[in-house]
């Protein structure tokens, strides 16, 4: 999400976080979050300071609109929304992107990300790794005992931010912290690369 935010940005076509209400898991969202919803849509938060950026907010809006536009035409009406843009009194922008699908936030964004059960990843081909148990009442488990859980949720990223899930967050891979019961964070080190995983029910 936000790595191709940053890209439209070096090539003034930029965008940033969003202000929505009456959307189910996604109030109180102060940083650059994903949220994956318990009907398989995907809203996608980021919050940008631009009080030094020579942009204005319309420039920014109209760039962010061609995108979706352009994007939609091939995969369809309504594949990406943006549900609202802000700019607020100290230039920080917010904008919230509804996705449809988890396969559009991947396609918009040009990145690797997966919402589903862990048989459907498994079957999509991700290779799984160790994962913590973030209740700290069990054990660690390896990549080979993940697919026994097969039946519950996994979501698959590559960017630093939080991701807010429709349930109780199990299992953990390394390089995230947990942030509540339903969310969690990837470290936010620039310039971190890798794969984060995460099991939920």
């Amino acid at each position: 999400m936000k790595r191709k935010i940053r890209g439209l940005l070096l090539v003034s076509m930029v965008f940033a976080a969003m202000l929505l209400s009456g959307c189910s898991n996604t109030g109180n969202i102060e940083q650059n979050t994903i949220v994956v919803k318990k009907d398989g849509s995907v809203l996608g938060a980021i919050i940008e300071d631009f009080s030094d950026s020579k942009y204005v907010s319309e420039e920014l809006k109209t760039m962010l609109e061609q995108e979706i536009a352009d994007y939609n035409a091939k995969a369809g009406e309504g594949s990406v929304t943006l549900e609202t843009y802000e700019v607020t009194e100290d230039k920080k922008v917010k904008v919230y992107l509804e996705y449809a699908s988890f396969e559009d936030y991947a396609g918009f964004n040009e990145e690797t990300f997966f919402a589903g059960t862990v048989s459907e990843a498994y079957e999509a081909g991700y290779e799984f790794v160790d994962m913590e148990n973030v209740s700290g009442e069990g054990a660690a488990i390896g990549k080979a005992d993940v697919l026994e859980k097969g039946n519950m949720k996994m979501v698959i990223f590559e960017e630093p931010v939080h991701v807010r899930v429709n349930g109780k967050i199990c299992y953990i891979s390394s390089g995230m912290t947990i942030a509540g019961k339903k969310e969690a964070a990837a470290d936010n080190e620039e310039g971190m690369t890798g794969t984060f995983y995460l099991i939920y029910e």
